[in-house]
């Protein structure tokens, strides 16, 4: 866990100043969306410790409102010649779909989007189709984004390397939020007006997008970057373990919240469950994601998770893995590398290096189904909030007689973005 860094007034109005006079992308996008812009306040490292009495009241509040399903979709990046291209395919068995744009960090999936930056423009797609729902100009390096169905909230890093900026932005592509601090703020999660920042590696920030003020804090005792919906919860993660955001939240900062943890294991290649949110991944795969571990926390009940099963993966060798003992349980050897994946409720959805998702029981690793991106693909990444092993069977036929055939070939829906493009509103 990171010590939090002391407070530099000096050097963040220095930061801020230089953003004001040099950062002229991100203040183009601000003044010409009419977005509200927030600095400083919400993220005091010397902020005293309730002993999670405000983040306690807030979730009693919060309690009870429904959480968004994300879209069940893995995502590839296909790299050139030209600017790169997103393959995009429903675990659901719906029609794959390609979209052209430069890309200098790995995409985000999200809730019911996929967000993209590159060459100082973000935009953003529908998961299931590919369709642009918006772009704009934009500065920075990609972190991660979350997404409600109706709000985008993007973590970017900023073309100076010292601030953090986020950007709350609807799906009709106004700005109705933009933050700017020297804290490294992590990927974020939004329901409804309020977004869920981590920071400084053990901070969770519950910032109302309307007021544009800190309403509760989440104070936690194991490393966190990273706020994401799954299952009809919100977490908070990072490293090896997940906290749910529910009645024991309040405890959090004496390590008594419900928190699902991965036992210690010594595995090939050193996985990792979650990379830290404060990174800015690649395009390309490197060799971690070729060693990684993929579970599902329950959103509900007792914490652990789905199926007491998590997944190691090292190039093509899949480990499907006991929860709570670190026992093996099953193997599995795929085609070609694994680059990507995601637990589902009863199974594991791994994507390969030649373009193929995978389909595995959780309990005894056999397949299950297949899908396909159509092509190889440099990264992959997937996300499978509402997917169950029931839907897996049941979309089998669907899959299998046309992912194959529409996953990058001639029929396959394309489009291309860039500033020379048709925008969205």
């Amino acid at each position: 866990m990171r010590t939090p860094r002391a407070p530099r007034a000096a050097a963040r109005a220095h930061t801020r100043a230089l953003l004001l006079a040099t950062g002229a992308a991100l203040a183009a996008l601000s003044g010409a969306c009419g977005g509200g812009q927030t600095q400083g306040e919400a993220f005091d490292p010397s902020w005293k410790d309730d002993g999670g009495a405000g983040i306690a009241a807030f979730q009693q509040r919060f309690a009870g409102r429904p959480i968004p399903v994300g879209a069940d979709v893995a995502v590839g990046v296909v790299e050139g010649p030209g600017p790169h291209r997103l393959v995009g395919v429903p675990l659901d068995g719906g029609p794959a779909w390609t979209f052209a744009h430069p890309l200098e960090a790995r995409p985000a999936v999200a809730g019911s989007v996929v967000v993209g930056l590159g060459e100082g423009e973000l935009f953003a797609l529908d998961a299931r189709t590919g369709t642009l729902l918006w772009q704009r100009n934009a500065g920075g390096r990609l972190r991660g984004a979350g997404d409600d169905g109706e709000t985008t909230v993007v973590s970017l890093v900023s073309t100076t390397g010292t601030t953090s900026v986020v950007l709350a932005i609807g799906h009709d592509g106004m700005v109705q939020r933009q933050i700017e601090d020297s804290a490294d703020i992590g990927v974020p999660a939004v329901v409804g007006r309020h977004a869920f920042l981590p920071w400084q590696g053990q901070y969770v920030t519950v910032f109302d997008l309307q007021t544009g003020g800190e309403v509760a804090r989440a104070a936690l005792r194991h490393e966190v970057s990273r706020a994401f919906l799954l299952g009809g919860a919100v977490f908070f993660g990072g490293g090896r373990a997940a906290t749910r955001l529910d009645g024991a939240i309040g405890l959090g900062s004496a390590g008594r919240a419900s928190t699902a943890r991965l036992p210690a294991r010594e595995l090939p290649g050193a996985p990792v469950w979650m990379t830290q949110g404060t990174e800015v991944l690649a395009p390309t795969a490197s060799a971690e994601d070729r060693a990684r571990l993929y579970a599902r926390p329950r959103a509900s009940g007792r914490p652990g998770f789905d199926a007491n099963r998590f997944v190691a993966t090292y190039y093509r060798a899949a480990v499907g893995i006991n929860a709570r003992t670190g026992a093996p349980a099953w193997a599995h050897a795929g085609e070609a590398d694994f680059l990507g994946g995601a637990a589902y409720t009863g199974g594991f959805a791994l994507c390969d290096a030649r373009g193929g998702i995978t389909f595995l029981d959780a309990q005894g690793g056999a397949v299950t189904g297949r899908a396909s991106l159509g092509r190889p693909v440099q990264t992959c990444v997937v996300q499978a909030d509402g997917l169950t092993a029931a839907k897996v069977a049941g979309g089998a036929a669907a899959r299998d007689g046309g992912a194959a055939a529409r996953g990058g070939g001639a029929g396959a829906r394309e489009q291309e973005g860039g500033k020379d493009a048709a925008r969205a509103p």
